[in-house]
């Protein structure tokens, strides 16, 4: 008897934090996880709304941001979702212009070799796998004023062939040893020397001025050979990375060495345009819009597709207390070593369209999300990949959408039940102010995700099995 006046206890003080506080939610963040109620089917319960998912490939860029790493390569064949070609444009420039090259007697340069040496991070794909790339003349000028995007595909000269380089991606760990420099996680692509003397003998004309350089020179166009083929996207932090010309001279008949730098400095122009194929891929067959929903989600990280989400059960719910309510997608097991290749994006991120608060772009989820969401890692909201492990014990992917308020709102503030959208963003981007249903204001603001092109995830979408895209929700009665 005491057992349950305590539990009615509970409740009760729970009903005056919904009345008091109207749409704040219950949960891990608010009173703790050990205090939402247990489900007991007397005063506590739980229950499983079905969801409507749909796929839609209309492929979305990010912004190109220049202290990010760039994806360089390319994947021939994704069975899922097809192919991607990663470019990278980049200008190399002197520290200060008017730029000189060292002092010697005259005829005494000897060009040893040039390098463009890009600094590595890691890769996404198979990196045992051969490839080739390529780096070009860029035709096309960079416009410092412009806010490039993975989109944005830059023109290059095909008979401007500066220089090349076939690697496999496991080896760009090796140890380095170079001139003055023993380093290691580069990808050194060796440059013509024809290029270089050329702008060794002009160099009075050229680096006369950072805009006589760029007149004369556009920048690189570092170019994934398609015939070489590749299974991996590699990344590189471009901040560091430089051309590099190794040089022998004399002086006063003193032979000498050095080796020039031209960094990727504040001035420097960079782009990343990664491209999508989708030809022979499984995604075209998940495409129909069904109102039933597709039953398997595809999901590739930015620039990439998304699912939109609908719940009809939210419409009409009766009155109650929302403790908790999450929406949860699995991954679709499979033992093709291609999803061990092409693993699931590390974030996924859900929100919505509003008219009433924005009728033109997507906003984050009302109620659940705020300004500590940014300093947190969504900590709160959810959607990070964690494994677990399905009914037949094999290891899957999982992410979880922390939905408690939102759906407070609906039943208590009469709220819409609104369309929600699931991709893989590289950035997740507002740029709007405005105050939302729990009296929160939200302002303008633009903070990393995923990385451009890293991950895919083939999901459970609107079917049958007990994996199945879902909204769970433990609530009690009033």
């Amino acid at each position: 008897m005491l057992k349950n006046q305590n539990k009615s206890a509970v409740t009760g003080i729970l009903l005056l934090f919904s009345i008091a506080f109207g749409c704040t939610k219950i949960d891990a963040t608010s009173i703790g996880n050990h205090l939402i109620p247990a489900v007991d089917n007397i005063h506590t319960f739980d229950t499983t709304f079905s969801i409507i998912a749909n796929n839609f490939d209309e492929i979305e860029c990010d912004s190109n941001h220049r202290g990010n790493l760039q994806a360089l390569g390319l994947i021939s064949n994704d069975p899922l979702f097809g192919g991607t070609n990663a470019k990278i444009y980049v200008e190399f420039k002197p520290s200060s212009f008017p730029f000189n090259f060292p002092v010697a007697d005259p005829n005494s340069f000897e060009i040893d070799s040039a390098v463009i040496v890009l600094n590595y991070s890691h890769s996404f794909g198979d990196t045992n796998i051969l490839q080739k790339v390529n780096i070009y003349q860029l035709s096309d000028s960079f416009d410092v004023a412009k806010n490039y995007n993975t989109c944005n595909v830059l023109g290059y000269d095909n008979a401007s062939l500066l220089g090349q380089k076939e690697y496999y991606p496991k080896h760009l760990n090796d140890s380095v040893h170079a001139y003055h420099e023993e380093a290691s996680r580069q990808l050194r692509v060796p440059l013509s020397k024809a290029f270089i003397q050329k702008l060794i003998t002009d160099s009075a004309k050229i680096f006369q001025s950072e805009s006589a350089f760029v007149n004369y020179f556009k920048g690189f166009a570092i170019v994934p050979d398609t015939l070489e083929g590749g299974q991996a996207i590699n990344y590189f932090d471009i901040s560091s990375s430089r051309m590099s010309v190794y040089l022998r001279y004399k002086v006063a008949e003193t032979a000498d060495t050095t080796v020039i730098n031209f960094a990727f400095n504040g001035y420097s122009g960079l782009s990343n345009s990664i491209t999508r194929n989708r030809e022979n891929a499984e995604i075209l067959k998940y495409l129909s819009h069904s109102v039933q929903g597709d039953s398997l989600l595809y999901i590739q990280t930015s620039p990439g597709n998304y699912a939109l989400l609908t719940i009809p059960g939210l419409s009409g719910l009766s009155n109650r207390v929302i403790n908790r309510a999450e929406i949860i997608v699995d991954q679709e097991y499979s033992a093709s070593t291609f999803n061990d290749l092409f693993t699931p994006p590390i974030n996924l991120y859900l929100e919505t369209k509003d008219s009433s608060i924005n009728d033109k772009a997507f906003i984050p989820i009302p109620c659940d999300f705020n300004s500590l969401e940014l300093q947190n890692n969504f900590q709160n909201l959810g959607g990070q990949l964690k494994y677990v492990t399905n009914s037949a014990g094999q290891s899957i992917g999982e992410y979880h959408f922390n939905i408690s308020r939102y759906v407070q709102s609906i039943i208590t503030q009469g709220r819409k039940n609104l369309t929600l959208k699931l991709s893989a963003p590289a950035y997740v981007t507002n740029t709007s102010s405005y105050v939302d249903y729990c009296r929160q204001a939200i302002g303008p603001f633009s903070t990393p995700r995923n990385n451009s092109a890293e991950g895919r995830v083939q999901l459970n979408g609107t079917n049958n099995t007990p994996n199945r895209i879902r909204l769970y929700i433990i609530y009690s009665v009033l």
